[in-house]
């Protein structure tokens, strides 16, 4: 297959599944034949975690640099101390280390083209530490405004305007700036990265029943709603404030591009339960293509044997899909065909909200 990716995959935490999934999704035939695999972790600790789950007729072949990579071949590139102690189920601050590392060395690859995509191995939070988590450390490393994880499965799209923040801080992080910054990040990563012309934005409300005309909250009336408002004026197909049980309680979610959740426990509970382990994270944002799993370490399962790799697999399937869409659309971008509406003279922006979402509240 011509033109295949070189897709770099960070180690994450040894003591985790992480090494477990990544040699059962490179153990496939068909890995290699969509892209060109390169492992940054250590030979031997793949070595422990192939025998304790007693995989055969798999091997790794071990390179320097990316660019040596062997097409036929899942390579890895040696960037952290065999002599790594390995502790089954349980984080650690060596394999925090270890895991930074991997990824640390994997940036430099990515920033200095030496590999196309990155996909993460799933590590601890504190590994990323003093960042306030992931998308704070890439972040900083990019020196960009703003970057959110954004879930993707096959029925949904999950965004977020706040994150890995304690539930007290939630209410004081829903600003007009912030729920607006995110409405804007998600309409340019879906029409760069997904290829859709017009996003369609579910915006979830804060409060119970959004709010109860301010009887339960006043988020709604004074941030949510404005900042939906700035965002349609400037053509952002921003929609709602649904209430997350009225939302996720049948299928009306689907009629949705993407949906933008407050706070994390209220995205990611309707993701997880729709999706289960299965999806992935890319997160939005960054110059970069780097994508995850939407499951952690799991280290209650480590070593059993049981791990899914499917979340992985589809990690990695998201990175190149999203690298293609980026380079075609920036062709096309040099190059615009304008657009004519033949259906009909009427424009998106003339019909109301409901009109364009094709839902409406129901009435609670």
């Amino acid at each position: 297959m011509e033109n295949r990716l070189i897709v770099g995959l960070t180690q994450g935490d040894v003591n985790g599944i992480a090494y477990e999934v990544l040699i059962k999704m490179m153990a496939e035939n068909r890995i290699c034949e969509v892209c060109t695999p390169v492992l940054f972790g250590s030979s031997k600790v793949a070595a422990y975690h192939r025998k304790a789950l007693n995989i055969e007729n798999f091997s790794l072949n071990s390179i320097q640099k990316a660019q040596e990579a062997n097409p036929k071949r899942c390579n890895i590139i040696n960037c952290v101390d065999d002599a790594i102690k390995v502790d089954l189920g349980q984080e650690t601050p060596e394999s925090d280390e270890a895991a930074m590392l991997s990824l640390s060395v994997a940036l430099d690859a990515i920033d200095h083209q030496e590999i196309d995509v990155l996909v993460g191995g799933p590590q601890g939070c504190r590994s990323f530490l003093p960042a306030a988590g992931c998308p704070d450390f890439f972040r900083q490393r990019y020196d960009v405004r703003q970057v959110m994880p954004l879930l993707v499965g096959e029925r949904m799209k999950m965004g977020f305007v706040t994150n890995h923040i304690s539930f007290k801080e939630v209410v004081g992080n829903i600003t007009f700036n912030n729920v607006y910054g995110k409405l804007k990040l998600l309409d340019n990563c879906l029409k760069k990265d997904f290829t859709i012309r017009k996003p369609r934005i579910a915006v979830l409300g804060l409060n119970p029943h959004t709010g109860e005309n301010c009887m339960y909250g006043e988020e709604e009336k004074n941030v949510i709603i404005p900042a939906m408002e700035k965002a349609r004026e400037n053509g952002i197909m921003a929609l709602g404030p649904y209430a997350a049980d009225s939302l996720f309680s049948g299928t009306q979610f689907e009629k949705f591009d993407v949906v933008l959740a407050m706070y994390h426990d209220q995205g990611m509970v309707p993701f997880k339960t729709i999706e289960g382990n299965n999806g992935a994270v890319l997160l939005a944002g960054l110059p970069i293509v780097y994508t995850s799993t939407v499951h952690g370490m799991a280290y209650d399962i480590t070593g059993q044997g049981i791990a899914d790799e499917s979340g992985l697999r589809n990690a990695l399937y998201l990175a190149i899909d999203v690298f293609n869409n980026r380079m075609q659309n920036a062709e096309l971008a040099q190059n615009p065909l304008r657009h004519y509406d033949i259906a009909s003279n009427s424009n998106e922006s003339d019909l109301n909200v409901e009109q364009i979402a094709g839902v409406k509240e129901e009435e609670v």
